[in-house]
């Protein structure tokens, strides 16, 4: 049995299995949609806090999936791989990025305020991404069943993912905007967040 359907039965067994936390977070996933605070007391709560980021770890290997499969990060040199190769792919250059993330937050250091809002700041993309990975899966599997071509099917896909990423922008801005001023606030989303999604998208167009 190859990998490419391994992967998604081990996904559907540890879903089963982690039922419970994460239907738990559902509700605050929701809120985070509707308004920033919501962002902030899901990280003021322990509970929900471990949750949340069970379910985000979990995710990672249904996005790296589907990212793989729909060709998400598709660089030329990836053309003519086998499925496992390009899932190979797309995964190095998601913890790529995640890993670059998690370097530009530790250069940028803290900024002067409450520590507990800008940890909601900073943490906010992993609430939007427990929120993406379920619409793009609800996407891939509508539109698999409606005989729409896997072309613009990725288009969908692509088009859930930026939006929900503008939304994650606007709510991480709203939440630093309570804890450093507003320079400062644009700075550290060009760092944390427009800098490394724009080398993402540049390593896929030219290399």
């Amino acid at each position: 049995m190859e990998l490419s359907q391994i992967l998604p039965a081990v996904c559907v067994i540890a879903g089963i299995l982690l039922l419970k936390p994460i239907v738990n977070t559902i509700p605050s996933l929701i809120g985070c949609l509707a308004r920033w605070k919501e962002c902030v007391n899901l990280e003021n709560s322990m509970k929900l806090r471990r949750e949340r980021n069970i379910f985000a770890v979990f995710l990672i290997v249904p996005f790296c999936l589907v990212a793989a499969r729909y060709h998400l990060y598709s660089p030329e040199f990836t053309e003519g791989l086998s499925p496992e190769g390009n899932l190979g792919i797309t995964a190095g250059a998601f913890f790529g990025y995640l890993l670059f993330r998690a370097a530009m937050a530790w250069s940028a250091g803290r900024p002067k305020g409450n520590e507990k809002i800008y940890d909601a700041a900073r943490n906010c993309p992993a609430s939007f991404f427990c929120i993406m990975v379920p619409v793009i899966l609800s996407v891939a599997g509508i539109c698999s069943f409606s005989d729409i071509s896997e072309n613009l099917t990725r288009q969908l896909i692509l088009y859930s993912i930026l939006v929900l990423f503008i939304v994650s922008v606007i709510r991480k801005f709203q939440i630093l905007r309570n804890c450093c001023s507003f320079l400062t606030s644009i700075l550290y989303l060009c760092a944390l967040e427009i800098l490394p999604a724009g080398i993402l998208i540049l390593s896929a167009v030219l290399l």
